[in-house]
Order: C-alpha cells, then structure tokens, then sequence
C-alpha cells in the first residue's frame, strides 16, 4: 500500500513532457532529445531515472562501480532491472582515493560520455556535484553538466568558500573556523617574509605576495591554494590534526559546556563529519574525516571547519 501511494502518487509522479505540450513557448523547454549519463547512486540515481522517464529522455545511462549494491547478494539496485545493458557502465569507483585517481576517473567518466553519445552529465547533489575540477572538466570537454557552472561551484561548492562568501554578504553563519590550514601555515611561516620563502622554495607563483594590503591569512590561502594546484604539501596531516585540536580547545572555551562539529570542506550526505566533546578527540577525527572524503592524497585541499555544533537542527549545511 505504503509503495502503491508513492508510486500513483500525481503529487510526486507525473507527465513532464513539455517537448508535447500544445504551446511552442513550453515546447521550448522540452527536454526529450537530451542524452544523460547519471553519475551518481543509490536513491538519487533512481529518483533521477524515474524524472527523465517523465520528462521524456530516452537515452539514459548510469555508471556501476563496485561500490553499487550490486555487488551483495539479493541486493540488485532495482533501476538496473529496468535499463537497457548498454545503458549501464562499469567502473571501479567513482571518484578515485587520491588526486591522480580522480584524475583518472574524470577522464573516464568523459570517455564514457562521449563514446556513448551523452550530451549531459548528471552527479546528483554533493561529492562530484560539488567537485569544481570535475565540473570544469565537462565544460572543457564540450559536454554540459547538469547544475551549476564550474565558477559557481568554486565559490559555493566548497564549504569554506561557502562561508567566506557568505560572510562577506554579511549573512550569518555558524560559530566557528574556516581556514584551519591558512592558520596551520601560518603557525609554521608566520609573516609574510616566511611565506615568500616557502614559496619560492618550492617555484610556486603567487601574485597576492606582492599585495601588501591583503590580510595575511588570505596570502596564506592563496600559497596553499598555489600548493594545491601544484599537486604538492605544505603541512602533514599530523600537523592539520595538531591545529584542529587547538581550534576546538579554543572554541570550547568560549562556548563551554558545548560539542563541535569537524566538516570536511567537500563531500555530501553527511559524509566527512564527526562531533567532538573535547579537544584530545580531534586529532583521530581528522583522519577518518580525510579518509572518507578521499582528500588523504598528496597535493589535496585538506582543509577542515571547525564549528559550533548546532544541536536542535536536522540537518547542517
């Protein structure tokens, strides 16, 4: 009964064909010649395909990696049931566990796209959704993705961007800290004399060094930001874990009495996060929470928050 009323019901299921529509303005926005490939699973993925179905897309196709509930017995993700074979992709996985496996995979992902005739890239809502790398990859490649442009995703996909652009807007967010690594790198290079050294060390170009008027904490940003996309460290993961136990113990200072949160700066569905009590629980967090996020690789943005658990909420964002 419970699946009859999901599945019969109009509020939830219904014709989206607007390419049929008797209005050529509606027709405009007809979505039937559209070829996707969903890059994403679980619930989402099948949600996507009960939606296209809808909206009239026949040329639908999903990736399966080994990660898939495919891989248990009696555990058949049900929209494979309902797809063409030629429409289901195999891959390892996703996203890859470093940032040359990511690499790889972006690649790939592409690869399957375009010998397959997808014009459109779908990644459901977070993880690859909120990858800018991986957005402006589809860009670059010709195809389009299915979301938000790679700028927009730099700026919003990335919980510590998020929250300085959301501060400079002077909308107010939760207590707490988003730059742990600018502080971490300034802990071990503290003016901008050291900052410039370490970045001539290691041949990374960095124009905001020659801004005096910048805060520092945004030149340190910036070096990392350099770091990164030079595929090199500037800190160990031993050392982040060291400042984000300082970080807590200073916010718990302030708000005694409370828990606080470690969110990896990307990922989804809650994944990448765990809650402290004290202090001398953050360093073994951070680890679990690079691990699950896949940002453990050399050259990877590890950057962390660190906030005020907000305990009467469902959801933190």
């Amino acid at each position: 009964m419970a699946s009859s009323s999901y599945t019969h019901n109009p509020l939830i299921h219904r014709d989206r064909r607007l390419g049929q529509s008797d209005s050529d303005w509606v027709r405009s926005f007809g979505c039937d010649d559209m070829t996707v490939l969903i890059v994403c699973r679980g619930p989402i993925r099948r949600e996507a395909l009960d939606v296209f179905d809808e909206m009239g897309m026949t040329k639908v196709g999903i990736l399966l990696s080994e990660k898939d509930s495919i891989v248990y017995p009696r555990a058949l993700a049900p929209e494979l049931r309902r797809l063409d074979p030629s429409r289901v992709h195999a891959v390892s996985d996703y996203s890859g566990a470093s940032k040359e496996e990511r690499t790889v995979r972006i690649d790939q992902i592409i690869g399957i796209a375009k010998d397959n005739g997808y014009d459109y890239i779908f990644a459901g809502y977070g993880f690859m959704a909120e990858d800018e790398g991986f957005v402006r990859s589809i860009e670059e490649a010709g195809l389009r993705f299915i979301g938000p442009c790679s700028h927009t995703v730099q700026a919003a996909g990335f919980k510590d961007e998020a929250k300085r652009t959301a501060e400079r807007l002077d909308v107010s967010v939760t207590p707490g800290i988003n730059n742990a690594t600018a502080r971490l790198l300034l802990r071990k290079h503290s003016d901008l004399k050291a900052l410039t050294k370490l970045a001539k060390k290691h041949g990374l170009d960095v124009a905001e060094l020659g801004d005096h008027d910048l805060e520092l904490d945004t030149v340190a940003d910036a070096v990392l930001g350099a770091s990164y996309d030079a595929g090199i460290d500037l800190y160990t993961v031993d050392e982040l874990a060291e400042q984000i136990q300082i970080e807590v113990a200073s916010i718990l200072e302030k708000y005694e009495g409370s828990r606080i949160r470690l969110k990896a700066i990307g990922g989804g569905g809650g994944k990448g996060q765990r809650i402290v009590n004290s202090a001398d629980q953050a360093p073994p967090m951070v680890r679990e929470i690079l691990g699950e996020v896949k940002t453990l690789g050399v050259g990877d943005n590890k950057n962390i928050l660190v906030e005020l658990n907000i305990e009467t909420t469902r959801h933190n964002e």
